[in-house]
């Protein structure tokens, strides 16, 4: 049965660099919705929360309720407000002025800022008036955030929207001294916002999704960081075979044997998340192998007869392969995937 090795001395490596870099454990949020990147959303919540991590994120109150109530904040980053109320130690991220006049009063929430990446948050403008209604619809707002859109970047962006960040900030505080509001914690730093920060951060916390799985992609003329991916995948050997010289090997024969060889097929393909491969490139797996022929929707073809083999240890090739970034091929992979934890 095909499995996922988390790597659990490599996570814990990862954790303690990003909590140096903002200055604590409990300045670092762990983001892991979607499955924890495909990592497994309880399994990760477990060792973040044995790490020392009291804040997380995740994609919806589905989510939210599926790990522990121990964490300290649990924030939901995607999903509308429910009529019944949230656990105490749940808050929903609130992305527009429009929305926000949805929230059922109590809500946990936290604000998200428009500074520049367009895609959510509420305007600078819209600052006084969103915060006039926390105040009078009784909304606990716990956050203020924005989100950078360039932080990986050889450009000078990153530094343009931190300034926007500053004025922003800097007015929601002036507006929540105004209407006597309770002072929320602030936060912005992405990943690679907090990577490339120096001398810890000024806000209260940061989020940090894929750096905290071993990936980056800052730009390597910005620097390079001591980042260990915590995913490896395995297949299991289904059947073996030798095909003579000529003999094709899957859907299509886009693999044709240039000499008598020993294959072997595994049990995992496309329906559990891996890409479909057509065969027609030179991918390689983790120990040099090539996979034959096209990915099939429940297996995948290689040389030999090992009982086991690892497509990846480490994803960036296999993304660069399929022309993605590494978040895709680890959320792709299927919650069904055994998922087992090991110390190196």
């Amino acid at each position: 049965m095909a499995k996922i090795i988390i790597k659990k001395e490599n996570y814990f490596h990862n954790l303690e660099l990003l909590s140096k870099k903002a200055g604590s454990k409990e300045k670092l949020m762990a983001v892991i919705k979607d499955n924890a990147y495909g990592h497994g959303l309880k399994i990760m919540a477990k060792l973040a929360r044995e790490f020392g991590i009291t804040k997380v994120a995740v994609k919806n109150l589905k989510e939210a309720l599926e790990i522990d109530s121990s964490f300290e904040e649990i924030l939901i980053l995607a999903d509308h407000p429910h009529e019944s109320k949230a656990p105490v130690n749940i808050s929903f991220a609130v992305h527009s002025l429009e929305f926000l006049k949805k929230f059922p009063q109590n809500s946990n929430i936290h604000l998200n800022i428009d500074t520049g990446m367009h895609r959510n948050g509420i305007l600078v403008s819209e600052i006084k008036e969103s915060l006039k209604f926390i105040k009078e619809k009784e909304l606990n707002l716990r956050g203020v955030f924005t989100h950078f859109r360039s932080a990986d970047d050889f450009n000078a962006e990153l530094f343009w929207q931190q300034s926007n960040w500053i004025e922003a900030k800097q007015e929601a505080i002036k507006q929540i001294e105004k209407f006597g509001l309770d002072m929320p914690a602030f936060h912005s730093c992405n990943s690679s916002a907090l990577l490339r920060s120096q001398g810890g951060i000024k806000d209260d916390f940061a989020r940090c999704g894929i750096a905290t799985y071993g990936y980056t992609h800052i730009d390597k003329n910005i620097a390079t960081y001591d980042l260990k991916p915590v995913m490896s995948l395995h297949a299991k050997r289904l059947s073996t075979r030798v095909i003579k010289e000529g003999q094709k090997v899957g859907y299509g024969g886009v693999f044709e044997a240039k000499k008598e060889m020993e294959i072997s097929t595994y049990d995992i393909g496309y329906g559990d998340g891996f890409f479909r491969y057509d065969g027609l490139g030179n991918l390689k797996i983790a120990n040099g192998q090539k996979i034959l022929g096209r990915v099939s929707m429940d297996s995948l073809c290689a040389e030999g007869k090992a009982d086991e083999i690892c497509l990846f240890n480490n994803v960036t090739e296999i993304s660069k392969a399929f022309n993605t970034i590494t978040y895709e091929v680890l959320t792709k992979l299927m919650p069904w995937i055994e998922r087992e934890v090991k110390m190196l």
